[in-house]
């Protein structure tokens, strides 16, 4: 879990990052899809499910299923272990160091053209400035009903690129986005999360 979990927080940080930024769609379409990821030459997959800001995604790790269950409306997000029944809690915007929503918030994006990806009609837009740790540039790829189906960019924490592949719009049931029956809830050890997160 160790060497899972600074990825997974800097990706979802940065992946998450505009949403908060005044004239930001949010998607009109709940959907799944299989999320790639490639941050700082560690690449994950997995399935994610998206309704109404809520977000869940899972990934196999060294033969392990990790969850990252996203709740906005809670200002919350986990970490599920469903094979050790047990789950991390942390505050949306973990990590000072990761680019959050808040950093973007105001920051007006670029539209930077119109592309095909997938089949799918996007606009392109383009996030840049300096968050306080250095300069970021963000590229952003929106389809209509504002699903982000492509993400590049770089910060002083790094580079990584998303993609959604195989994107299915439709209902997602409630439970995907609530914790099991039972688990055990942990919440974080900020003395051990700060090191991790910036992958110390």
């Amino acid at each position: 879990m160790t060497r899972f979990l600074p990825a997974l927080l800097f990706a979802l940080g940065l992946l998450s990052g505009p949403a908060a930024a005044d004239s930001w769609p949010t998607p009109a379409a709940a959907y799944q899809a299989t999320r790639v990821m490639d941050a700082e030459g560690m690449q994950m997959s997995g399935r994610l499910f998206h309704d109404r800001g809520k977000e869940r995604w899972e990934v196999e790790m060294q033969g392990m299923t990790q969850v990252m269950i996203l709740r906005p409306d809670l200002d919350k997000m986990f970490m599920l272990m469903p094979a050790m029944n047990m789950a991390m809690e942390m505050p949306f915007a973990s990590g000072a160091n990761i680019p959050s929503p808040e950093r973007y918030a105001g920051n007006e994006p670029e539209v930077v053209g119109q592309e095909v990806i997938a089949g799918e009609e996007t606009t392109k837009y383009k996030f840049e400035g300096d968050d306080g740790t250095g300069p970021y540039a963000v590229f952003y790829w929106l389809t209509e009903d504002g699903i982000t189906l492509r993400t590049e960019g770089t910060s002083a924490q790094g580079s990584f690129a998303m993609y959604l592949d195989g994107l299915d719009r439709g209902d997602q049931p409630a439970e995907l986005f609530e914790l099991p029956a039972g688990v055990q809830v942990m919440p974080a050890d900020p003395a051990m999360m700060n090191p991790m997160i910036q992958g110390q």
